[in-house]
């Protein structure tokens, strides 16, 4: 009978975890999805406001030729010989200062795609833009969550790990994408990449996280 008594227990707790995990979520916000990471350091921090519209310059004219944008007598590619010749004579080392540029940005590239494992398979209440990945009059059951409004509509997409794709249980009627939403749901590190319609077109997204969403609703503080 004891052991009878203590299975029938054992299955009532199964049964009511669930439920009190809906109702007692990890409450998280953009951050905790990040690894503890070490700072990275800037190479381009001592540079004047005018010195790094300069580099920037030089960055974004390498990488259309990289891209076969431009030829190689664009008139953009004299006007960066003129500014490199222009920095190095204020002491800059140019080449130095692309290289450093490059290696970080390969650090960021891969930092981008770097996840929190404590999160993976835990009950999480996290807010955001919600962004359908369909349209339905009866309601969407599948989205990207974002941190920051107009992301992937008027701006680049964020990072695949501050990019979350949520399925919903049950079909929700999104009024307006412009106002954020709190999404609870079991959060796993899964990445995909979502096709996200767009009115001049549509754009892959990436993603690290995935959502079971169990819940959606209005954003409150």
């Amino acid at each position: 009978m004891k052991i009878i008594r203590l299975a029938a227990l054992v299955l009532i707790l199964l049964t009511a975890l669930p439920v009190y995990a809906i109702e007692n979520p990890r409450k998280i916000d953009w951050d905790n999805l990040l690894p503890n990471m070490t700072p990275l350091d800037n190479p381009l921090i001592s540079l004047s406001d005018e010195q790094f519209a300069d580099f920037d310059f030089l960055m974004s004219t390498r990488k259309m030729r990289q891209q076969n944008l431009i030829s190689n007598v664009d008139e953009a590619l004299e006007e960066g010989i003129q500014i490199r010749y222009k920095l190095e004579r204020q002491g800059l080392k140019v080449d130095a200062l692309i290289a450093a540029y490059d290696r970080l940005e390969k650090e960021l590239s891969k930092r981008n795609q770097m996840t929190n494992a404590e999160l993976d398979g835990q009950i999480v209440r996290i807010p955001g833009y919600a962004l359908p990945l369909e349209h339905k009059d009866t309601g969407v059951k599948e989205f990207l969550l974002v941190p920051y409004v107009g992301a992937c509509i008027h701006v680049p997409p964020p990072p695949a790990n501050q990019t979350v794709y949520v399925s919903l249980k049950n079909a929700h009627i999104l009024k307006n994408i412009y106002e954020p939403v709190w999404v609870t749901g079991r959060l796993s590190i899964q990445p995909t990449n979502q096709t996200l319609s767009l009115v001049d077109g549509s754009a892959g997204v990436d993603t690290a996280y995935t959502l079971e969403g169990l819940k959606i609703e209005p954003y409150e503080k």
